[in-house]
């Protein structure tokens, strides 16, 4: 007779979860600096702490526990509303013009980056019989893959698409009162 499943006994995983742990564990963790009293010196001391209940997630994820020592790269994120700003732009733009409706907000914003070909590259493909073929790839707007001044090139690349393409009355200062960027945050 078979062993019965019970609540601790781990469930097989699936290829397409496992896909999804690895690329999770590819993925960056975001930490905030914060001032927290070490509970064997009784010391306030600076540390880091993840900054949300998805990066914290994800440390319980990759099974880190406390007094391990990890290997860290710091580097400054990126501002984040500007990261917003761009879903809350895939989010109208789903809304308002027909040909995205009904996708979500990334998905919009890489149909966009394609149609407009900003911020993309160029992958050559031999396949036998057709030759060469070429294809074009959006780069992504990740924190970690694009620059501050990159991101600012790609945010005026898919304004300057949907204003020549879908939206010639407006300019790209009316889309970012539209999609709710608060006047005074454009330059920071």
């Amino acid at each position: 007779m078979g062993k019965a499943a019970t609540a601790t006994t781990p469930k097989a995983e699936t290829p397409e979860a496992r896909k999804k742990r690895q690329t999770r564990a590819q993925r960056p963790i975001y930490m905030r600096w914060r001032a927290v009293v070490d509970q064997e010196t009784g010391e306030v001391v600076k540390a880091l702490v993840a900054d949300s209940s998805i990066d914290r997630f994800l440390c319980k994820e990759r099974e880190y526990r406390i007094n391990d020592q990890v290997r860290c790269e710091i580097k400054q994120a990126r501002n984040v509303k500007f990261h917003r700003l761009v879903h809350a732009l895939g989010r109208t733009v789903a809304e308002q013009i027909d040909k995205f409706q009904g996708l979500d907000a990334h998905t919009t914003i890489k149909k966009l980056q394609l149609d407009a070909g900003v911020c993309c590259s160029f992958e050559a493909f031999d396949i036998p019989d057709l030759g060469r073929v070429m294809r074009q790839v959006p780069e992504s707007i990740a924190f970690d893959y694009m620059t501050e001044e990159r991101f600012k090139e790609f945010w005026r690349g898919i304004c300057q698409h949907l204003i020549e393409k879908y939206w010639p009355d407006l300019t790209e200062e009316a889309i970012e009162q539209m999609v709710g960027l608060m006047p005074g945050e454009r330059e920071q």
